[in-house]
């Protein structure tokens, strides 16, 4: 998991860095994306069309987020801009 990722989280939420949410929650975040790009390259190595696999790849992150926590969920949330 890149490194930036966890100093970005430490950043934004003022962690120390013997806090080991920032690590912990990037872990969460990397696997989400290794999770993703699993699927949907998967389905492209298929033949299908992009339009298709993005539109699956939407429940896969549905399905994430019930398997996310709330504690992750929120973690280091901003505010609308």
């Amino acid at each position: 998991m890149p490194q930036s990722v966890v100093a970005t989280l430490r950043e934004d939420t003022g962690a120390s860095e013997d806090d080991p949410l920032p690590l912990l929650v990037g872990g969460r975040i990397a696997w989400i994306e290794h999770a993703l790009v699993g699927c949907v390259s998967q389905e492209m190595t298929k033949g299908r069309q992009a339009v298709e696999v993005s539109r699956d790849a939407l429940g896969v992150l549905d399905d994430i987020e019930g398997l996310l926590g709330d504690q992750v969920l929120n973690y280091a949330r901003r505010g609308a801009e």
